[in-house]
């Protein structure tokens, strides 16, 4: 069975990354800045994208409920993405985002694993 990086060389990523920044975009009005969000493997593998589970959001900084639903590493790895994200927008954008509170992450999840991210802000 292909691994998700090999899966991720043959699908379009462009489209992928598309609905995953409007899924982002949607919770921009909420009280979330994080969306988790499943799809099965042979929906993955078909670019069935619009095929995902909504499994969580939560507000930047719930780590503790964020836990519940992916490992210790994937909170880490979710963590480092608001970080670098915060770095890239003062770096390149002309805006008045302070801090990580500020931006919408919807993250995709296949058997486990990390597969996607869409940041908006």
């Amino acid at each position: 069975m292909d691994d998700i990086e090999e899966i991720l060389k043959k699908i379009d990523t462009d489209s992928l990354g598309e609905i995953l920044l409007d899924k982002s975009e949607s919770i921009k009005h909420s009280d979330s800045n994080l969306i988790i969000l499943k799809i099965g493997l042979e929906d993955l593998v078909n670019e069935n994208f619009q095929n995902t589970e909504h499994i969580i959001s939560i507000k930047y900084g719930d780590w503790n409920s964020l836990k519940n639903f992916v490992s210790e590493s994937e909170v880490e790895n979710i963590k480092n993405i608001f970080e670098e994200s915060l770095e890239d927008i003062k770096e390149f954008d002309d805006n008045d985002i302070e801090y990580c509170s500020q931006i919408y992450i919807s993250a995709l999840y296949c058997n486990e694993e990390f597969v996607w991210e869409g940041t908006t802000f």
